[in-house]
């Protein structure tokens, strides 16, 4: 077994401007744990994890990170490997998650106390009963939050709420018994485009625009057989 635990600060790295940071690990057992508050310092960070039971951060202890103009990349490639992350504050940040394999594991929180203007999550599964829970924007300053989901497999199951003002999700499912939960909150202008391709799937969206001169699109192509759709647009209390 190995485990790997990082912990930085900018004050630690004051003569850095541009952080570049990898990690690679092969094999079952490993565990990462990161903490990083970068200020408006940039970094790129790509984490790489082949194998079983594989985890970067638990709920217990999450992966922590905070900046501006961050890219993050992970991969993991295996089954039954965690990842449990926070990123309290990121504007202008890419981060993308790509998992392939069976009884995976995601729990992610985006925005909790700061903006993440300007940023973009993207997020890939192939596999079969894998879990993803993703909330962005819990904090009030959280703005124009954007998020690609593809999924590629069987009983799959995703949680995804924005809180963001001008949330944007979309996602791209193919494969059967996948069941997806969404909810966008906020006061303006969110959208979610979908595309959903396989049999007995069950897609619920809960879309609420409070205040001012708002609006909430949802755009759904569904090809399915045995389906549960169900879609609330609501001004409160969805």
């Amino acid at each position: 077994m190995q485990t790997l635990i990082i912990k930085w600060s900018v004050g630690y790295l004051i003569f850095l401007y541009s952080l570049a940071y990898m990690v690679s690990a092969y094999g079952a057992n490993n565990s990462i744990y990161i903490t990083q508050s970068g200020g408006s310092s940039a970094l790129t960070m790509n984490i790489d994890q082949i194998g079983n039971s594989n985890v970067i951060g638990t709920t217990s202890a999450r992966v922590s990170l905070a900046g501006t103009g961050m890219t993050v990349d992970v991969d993991q490639i295996g089954d039954s490997n965690v990842i449990a992350a926070t990123i309290a504050q990121g504007n202008s940040s890419s981060f993308t998650l790509r998992s392939t394999g069976d009884s995976n594991t995601q729990t992610l929180a985006v925005g909790g106390t700061g903006d993440t203007a300007g940023s973009d999550f993207d997020f890939a599964a192939t596999g079969d009963s894998n879990v993803l829970a993703f909330t962005q924007g819990a904090a009030a300053t959280a703005t124009s939050g954007n998020t690609d989901i593809v999924i590629a497999g069987t009983s799959n199951n995703l949680n995804l709420v924005s809180e963001v003002v001008g949330g944007t999700n979309n996602w791209d499912v193919d494969g059967d018994s996948n069941d997806i939960d969404t909810t966008q909150t906020g006061n303006a202008n969110h959208s979610i485009t979908a595309d959903v391709t396989g049999n007995t799937n069950n897609i619920d969206i809960d879309q609420t625009n409070s205040g001012g001169s708002t609006s909430g699109i949802v755009d759904l192509v569904a090809i399915t057989t045995g389906g549960v759709i169900d879609i609330d647009q609501c001004t409160s209390g969805c």
